[in-house]
């Protein structure tokens, strides 16, 4: 069975993102677009464009799609489950956005299930991240083992923003027995953020945002 990630969290904290950013450093893979509860931003909507990429998204099996948010999910999901390449499922931390992965609970036994933390979220405040645990798994019957750190604020995100979010989040990871497996910051403020010993994703641009999307990113 191919690796299987499964991205989760609380509305806003940028998961979808960071799921996009992930599948380009994996690439070759697969990106399955489980998250239709009330998403903002699709990775469905880029998926001509990750294709270009090695990034092979999965939607939807209704006609048009792209803008439709049912969990009626593409048989091939479970397909891309038994390739010999990664695959990335980006899936709503709401009770009901977790229902999509129901249909899949045979086969996601041994998927790594991170959740997404972004401190400037409210829905996503350092003392929401166990009750956001002990929800994620008694409705998915999977377990919460890695913490992925994506503070920000946009433009008005800072580097010194990020380290004394991530220095609590550390203490937090700590108090959980759950690593923090990634800590995603723009590039621009690598110099800056050198103290993160985690594995750190990086981009120069925002996949899912189209205000960004200009020359090399469409």
């Amino acid at each position: 069975m191919s690796e299987v990630l499964i991205i989760t969290g609380a509305y806003g904290v940028g998961k979808s993102e960071f799921a996009s950013q992930l599948a380009l450093l994996k690439a070759p893979c697969a990106l399955a677009d489980l998250d239709v509860i009330n998403p903002y931003f699709r990775p469905r909507e880029q998926a001509l464009w990750l294709k270009s990429k090695g990034v092979d998204v999965i939607g939807s099996i209704l006609k048009n799609h792209i803008n439709q948010d049912f969990p009626a999910m593409s048989g091939n999901l479970r397909g891309a489950i038994s390739q010999n390449i990664p695959l990335i499922i980006d899936c709503a931390g709401s009770e009901n956005g977790l229902k999509p992965l129901a249909s899949f609970d045979d086969v996601l036994q041994k998927a790594s299930v991170w959740l997404v933390v972004n401190a400037n979220r409210p829905e996503s405040f350092f003392d929401q991240i166990k009750p956001m645990i002990e929800l994620f798994e008694s409705r998915s019957h999977l377990r919460i083992n890695g913490l992925v750190h994506n503070t920000h604020m946009l433009d008005q995100s800072d580097p010194e923003m990020i380290l004394n979010a991530q220095a609590q989040l550390e203490l937090i990871s700590k108090d959980l027995n759950i690593p923090i497996v990634y800590t995603m910051v723009n590039a621009l403020f690598l110099p800056q953020l050198k103290t993160i010993h985690n594995p750190v994703v990086y981009f120069d641009h925002l996949i899912l945002r189209s205000d960004w999307m200009k020359g090399e990113t469409l």
